[in-house]
């Protein structure tokens, strides 16, 4: 989906960038809202991880719920982080709309 935009300054067109501002907030932001609400809704997890865990007493419970705690604030992390980075994409390249020439270094909108 990478469009061949050319700079209106050098007319170099295989040098020419999306500027990926919203990307990279998109994909902060979801990534911490998603490590957020994995984090919170990992009961089944620390459950799941706290049983297995059982197996050493004591020591082992307390490892294994927070080995599953951790496993999904993990899982939300990548799962958020994914979403908002599709989503950034998509600002950035439909509404944006900000390109950079690496040739001369000049930003521009299209």
């Amino acid at each position: 989906m990478e469009d061949t935009q050319s700079c209106p300054f050098c007319h170099a067109s295989e040098s020419v960038v999306l500027v990926n501002t919203a990307r990279k907030v998109g994909t902060a932001v979801g990534g911490v809202a998603g490590a957020a609400t994995g984090y919170a809704g990992t009961s089944t997890g620390a459950v799941v991880g706290g049983a297995v865990g059982s197996i050493v007493p004591v020591v082992g419970t307390g490892v294994g719920i927070v080995a599953g705690s951790l496993a999904g604030a993990l899982a939300g992390f990548l799962a958020g982080a994914a979403v908002g980075h599709q989503i950034g994409e998509r600002i950035d390249r439909n509404i944006i709309c900000r390109y950079r020439c690496n040739a001369c270094g000049k930003e521009f909108e299209v």
